[in-house]
């Protein structure tokens, strides 16, 4: 599950990796199988207790699909998912089909670790095509989409209702409204309560629609796709949120950045609001007695189609390009994506099906949270910008920087002017 820190630093065992593109893909490595499909399968991913149990349960559904094919699960946290997925990787024990994020893809296409599932018999006849877009670096089809999310912010209605604020219009509000309702609840409500989740320590979705609103974007064709005046801006808002007390002090943020979703402030009731993918209202939901409201990201104009808001690959499925059982590994992520037993079992859990087939066929068995998302997915359909380039290998190395620097402006090591230019110039070098 995604810590309130956001900002994806690539582990450092990926600096091996550039070996394996010797290993074809049929070398070594994986699980064991043979061609009448029987053998073994291996699945990473990372998520939360309800993700475990969900992805558990398709697989033990599979085994009626393909009786003869075990397949070993390996869930993990997001903290540490990606350091064991690098080490497995650079030892030749690769899993077969690897839950892949959008800020790892491109570095492990390019380093020939993931199969380009546009030369199998994966069936991606009913995928949005959009979706699909997703999941394609150059010319290939490194991962296929596993649910559609959305930039948003949750809002939790009993914080607003014990400050006495109403909630707001999300298709019209704004940024300074936003900062007027946080401080508004602060205000009104305990010592420890917020309006605001820490934007600072949060990075991610809140910074990309900011700068998307300013006609930037976190990467561009050439490297990175904002300015330092651009990244000043930002920072300007995400101090003032913090020193007018309408975002918790820095000090507690990067304490809650260690936390799961399901820990954070903002699940224990200390905080209205607070930066999402909308699937993740399924998770929060669960802590809030299914209280939680979607709202939109607020825009620079009052104007919902000026958010700028965009679907995301919520996250992705791959298989390792070193997988001995690949053929099993397609037919299983085939039936994860493409089947409407599947769909029935996982939900929306993962973020809105990119099937539209078994999107459809699912909603009689969505629960009320499953519902929440799906509805926000359709709703904001006609005010959608373009979607942002995918990040580019050496992509996360430039948002730990970004996200450092960040800090330093949070803690007082630095103003925002002197941070923007330091980070711009520093994470450009962490392109390449």
């Amino acid at each position: 599950m995604p810590t309130r820190r956001t900002a994806l630093a690539l582990p450092a065992a990926l600096v091996s990796l550039g070996s394996l593109s010797a290993c074809g893909p049929n070398a070594s490595g994986g699980g064991g199988g043979d061609e009448s499909g029987s053998g073994s399968l291996r699945f990473a991913w990372w998520g939360n207790p309800r993700r475990d149990e969900l992805t558990k349960a398709a697989i033990s559904a599979y085994q009626e699909v393909a009786p003869d094919l075990t397949i070993s699960a390996e869930p993990g946290d997001w903290g540490g998912y990606w350091d064991k997925l690098a080490t497995q990787i650079a030892g030749g024990d690769a899993p077969d089909v690897i839950q892949m994020d959008e800020g790892y893809l491109a570095e492990y296409s390019s380093r020939d670790i993931l199969l380009d599932l546009g030369t199998t018999d994966l069936d991606t006849s009913a995928v949005d095509e959009a979706a699909l877009d997703a999941g394609r670096v150059d010319d290939g089809l490194f991962a296929l989409n596993a649910g559609i999310n959305a930039p948003v912010l949750l809002a939790n209605p009993d914080v607003f209702e014990a400050a006495g604020v109403e909630m707001p219009d999300d298709t019209t509000w704004t940024w300074d409204d936003l900062a007027d309702i946080a401080t508004r609840i602060t205000d009104a409500t305990e010592d420890g309560t917020y309006g605001v989740q820490q934007f600072g320590a949060a990075g991610g979705p809140p910074l990309s629609v900011y700068l998307r609103q300013l006609g930037a974007d976190r990467f561009g064709p050439d490297g990175l796709g904002y300015t330092a005046e651009q990244l000043q801006q930002w920072m300007d808002y995400v101090l003032d949120l913090q020193n007018s007390g309408a975002a918790p002090p820095a000090s507690v943020a990067v304490e809650e950045a260690g936390q799961s979703v399901d820990q954070s402030l903002f699940a224990v009731g200390k905080c209205g609001l607070q930066s999402q993918w909308s699937n993740q209202v399924v998770t929060l939901d669960a802590s809030l007695d299914g209280k939680v409201v979607i709202l939109r990201m607020p825009s620079m104009t009052g104007k919902a189609a000026d958010a700028q808001l965009w679907y995301k690959a919520s996250m992705y499925f791959s298989i390792a390009a070193t997988s001995t059982t690949q053929d099993e590994g397609v037919a299983f992520i085939d039936w994860l994506v493409n089947d409407p037993d599947a769909g029935k079992i996982l939900l929306a859990e993962r973020g809105v099906p990119a099937n539209l087939d078994v999107r459809e066929s699912i909603v009689p068995d969505l629960t009320d949270s499953d519902l929440k998302a799906v509805d926000f997915i359709e709703a904001i359909a006609d005010e959608l910008g373009d979607p942002p380039p995918i990040t580019p290998p050496g992509g996360g190395a430039a948002d730990d920087v970004l996200a450092r620097c960040v800090e330093d402006v949070l803690f007082g090591r630095a103003d925002p002017a002197d941070a923007g230019a330091a980070a711009v110039d520093e994470a450009a070098g962490a392109l390449g």
